[in-house]
């Protein structure tokens, strides 16, 4: 049983893991679409 205080705890913290995840994977298919673009020049 998870009670109040454990899900105040929890849950910022996976939230903010999840946020530095996202922003991980758009920043690497981001930048992965620039060098792609780069090496067609």
């Amino acid at each position: 049983m998870v009670d109040v205080y454990s899900m105040e705890v929890l849950v910022p913290s996976l939230a903010m893991i999840a946020g530095m995840t996202a922003a991980m994977v758009w920043g690497f298919f981001k930048i992965r679409g620039l060098m792609n673009e780069d090496q067609k020049k």
